[in-house]
């Protein structure tokens, strides 16, 4: 499939746009003639690209003009003719009956030229279709239902066209569909069953998917032959698999069987429909029975070890990372693996809405779950990732209606009224919002690299991040100081504990990176979720810090980022001079920081993570292993672990992941990781090599929370 790119409908001015909308509910005086809109359609399709490779604008939906999708059937409503619709208008409990007399333009919809059964022209755009549908591009001759169409000035005097957001409020129609007028009737195309075969079996030669598929349900309509219609099922059953049409394959697949020798086809096919849809027991239990009709068929043995495979993930948690991490590639980020998730469990939280709980005790670092993406293009472009995640969801609803339920169970930020009849099938076809689905995707998508392994390195690229959905992991709520951290291999979902937590206790992760002040993060998370974070960090410096010291705060630390560019010194040697001077300003910054609320309550200061950071490696290069250490040990405290202010006798870095006190205030990054290997290396220069050896692994300890598996953290340098 072609690259997902944003795109507007079509653009119009402000004053053409107001103007429109001054008009909205009469019927345009003017509009173009047939002629006229065929003339400028002929021209746009000249300079329509046929690339396969060519970037695929989608119109992403404006929430601000969200409007429900039609859930009445094309036979309820009243059909009236093109000359009666009314600009900037829902036709709400009307429908168009219209017939394509143009070839299709396709960009970021398909816009076609079609007639009524009076002879009267319009244009038509339909957005937001499955590649699997013919009316992801309607040909010439196809007749269609618009169910409650909305039509809208184009930007020009004239111009309008019918505009179909919802993919389900237009439906193809069969040509023999009694709902259709005599005027645009023109019966079956072909006249026998085995024609209608025959014309699938030629589309599929010319990888023609949607039209095999068309060809053989009309094949199907048409015979009356069960033997035949089995037959043709396993076949549609087959192109259906191709097309990632799991449902439509799976039902195909097990009402062909005829109790006969090839029977076990059947139970493959639906055995891999229930695969691809990640339903490992139903596909078993499918492929079992294949196998047993079939014991030495090679293709149904490698399946059903194959989903073996997968359901001893799901019951063990046991993966292969190192495995995992090899695989993939610029083309191979849809990682063959299975969820495991009986750690934890979907309930009401006290803080937002349904979070999840953990089944059972669990230890800092243990595996909490894991769970492979519902959806997740593989597109790693920020500007494309968005678009491709909301064109992926719409389209799958429309072709996987299973998936309906799970997806559209997620919280949607509560400003979007539903209709309740979502997801339900509808003339065939499952009612889908594509004003809902983005209200969805805003609030539940995780931002994911290719594997964070290799987003840990300095040299990773910025912004090479991909938009997934992970219907499981969207009920667990935010707090800054949560006890879990995700990360990601491809297009599967790490989740590991930061810390001890007892079975029944609600479990968190941060939604995006905290921020250092404390208003700033309050108001990241109010403007991207629409709540206030009760973590104990949030909850103490809303209700205890004064709005002076947070003043004094700020000051003082984009002074920080002034003297030091805001960023860490490289291989050059920093002159003592400008150390003193952050030295200096840190000492400011502490001292910011009032005792009776931080000291206190042993709360992170994060604000006094950059001038630490930046002095580690300012001391490391002038060989300051002494202050390496001091200035790592203030980083740990910073973030809350409990540390003692220079090193004692005894202390283990290792115990600051378990140990209770800690666990209540403090916040696991990268950097902490860092740190620790950086305080490592500084022990191992004084001699200190039991010490050294310690906060090595303290950081290897952590690195594994960090990229969710055992890995060398010597990579961080590479």
């Amino acid at each position: 499939m072609a690259v997902a790119v944003a795109s507007p409908s079509m653009a119009t001015s402000t004053s053409a746009s107001a103007k429109a909308k001054s008009k909205a509910g009469t019927v345009p005086p003017r509009r173009l003639t047939k002629e006229a809109l065929t003339a400028t359609h002929n021209a746009h399709l000249k300079k329509q690209s046929t690339s396969p490779l060519a970037p695929r604008p989608v119109k992403q939906p404006v929430l601000a003009d969200a409007y429900p999708a039609s859930t009445k059937s094309i036979r309820e409503l009243e059909i009236i003719p093109l000359t009666e619709l009314k600009a900037e208008t829902h036709h709400r409990g009307q429908g168009l009956i219209v017939k394509a007399v143009s070839a299709p333009f396709v960009g970021a919809g398909a816009v076609s030229i079609v007639e009524d059964e009076f002879g009267n022209a319009d244009k038509l755009a339909i957005y937001n279709q499955a590649d699997s549908s013919i009316l992801s591009g309607v040909p010439e001759g196809c007749v269609v239902a618009v169910k409650e169409p909305y039509y809208k000035n184009n930007g020009a005097a004239g111009d309008y066209m019918i505009c179909v957001d919802h993919p389900s409020d237009v439906i193809l129609l069969r040509f023999t569909d009694p709902v259709i007028p005599e005027k645009l009737r023109l019966g079956p195309l072909l006249k026998t069953a085995e024609d209608w075969r025959n014309a699938a079996d030629r589309a599929f030669i010319e990888k023609d998917f949607p039209t095999c598929v068309f060809c053989y349900t009309e094949a199907l309509e048409v015979s009356d032959d069960d033997a035949f219609k089995a037959a043709v099922r396993t076949k549609r059953a087959g192109v259906n698999l191709l097309l990632g049409r799991y449902d439509a394959a799976k039902e195909d697949a097990l009402a062909s069987p005829t109790g006969g020798p090839r029977d076990w086809r059947a139970y493959y096919n639906a055995g891999r429909a229930a695969y691809g849809l990640c339903h490992y027991a139903e596909s078993h239990k499918l492929l079992s029975t294949a196998l047993s009709l079939n014991l030495d068929n090679a293709s149904v043995l490698k399946e059903h070890a194959r989903c073996e495979a997968r359901l001893r993930e799901e019951e063990t948690g046991e993966y292969d990372f190192e495995a995992m991490h090899a695989s993939l590639g610029p083309q191979s980020v849809h990682l063959d693996r299975a969820s495991f998730l009986r750690n934890t469990r979907i309930a009401d939280s006290p803080h937002h809405g349904r979070g999840l709980f953990a089944t059972r005790d669990l230890r800092a670092g243990d595996l909490v779950f894991v769970e492979k993406a519902t959806l997740m293009p593989n597109q790693y472009e920020p500007t494309r990732a968005s678009a491709a995640l909301y064109a992926m969801v719409v389209r799958q609803l429309c072709d996987n209606p299973s998936l309906a339920e799970p997806v559209l169970a997620l919280h949607d930020g509560g400003a979007y009224e539903r209709t309740g009849k979502e997801g339900t099938m509808v003339d065939g076809v499952p009612v889908v919002d594509v004003f809902l689905v983005e209200s969805i995707r805003t609030k539940n998508c995780f931002s994911a690299p290719r594997s964070t392994l290799l987003d840990t390195r300095p040299s990773q690229p910025d912004g090479r991040m991909a938009k997934g959905l992970w219907v499981h992991a969207a009920y667990m709520n935010h707090h800054c100081i949560g006890n879990t951290i995700r990360s990601f291999v491809g297009d599967m979902l790490i989740n590991r504990a930061t810390k001890d937590i007892k079975a029944g206790e609600e479990l968190f992760h941060q939604y995006a990176p905290v921020k250092p002040l404390a208003d700033v993060r309050a108001l990241q998370h109010l403007a991207g979720w629409g709540f206030t974070c009760q973590c104990v960090l949030c909850e103490t410096e809303r209700n205890s810090s004064s709005k002076a010291a947070m003043d004094k705060r700020r000051e003082l630390a984009e002074a920080v980022d002034k003297l030091c560019k805001k960023k860490l010194p490289g291989k050059e040697l920093i002159p003592e001079a400008k150390i003193r001077n952050v030295e200096r300003l840190l000492k400011q910054l502490e001292d910011a920081h009032e005792k009776d609320v931080y000291d206190a309550h042993h709360l992170p200061r994060l604000t006094l993570i950059y001038p630490c950071q930046w002095l580690i490696v300012a001391h490391r290069g002038r060989k300051n292993h002494g202050k390496v250490i001091r200035y790592g040990l203030q980083v740990l405290r910073n973030f809350g672990f409990r540390v003692p202010d220079e090193t004692e006798p005894g202390w283990d870095p290792r115990g600051i992941y378990s140990d209770p006190e800690s666990a209540r205030t403090s916040l696991m990054t990268i950097h902490a990781v860092s740190t620790l290997r950086k305080m490592a290396e500084a022990y191992a220069s004084l001699g200190h090599v039991d010490m050294s050896k310690r906060a090595r692994e303290a950081a290897e300890f952590g690195y594994v929370m960090i990229t969710g598996s055992k890995n060398d953290v010597d990579t961080l340098d590479k």
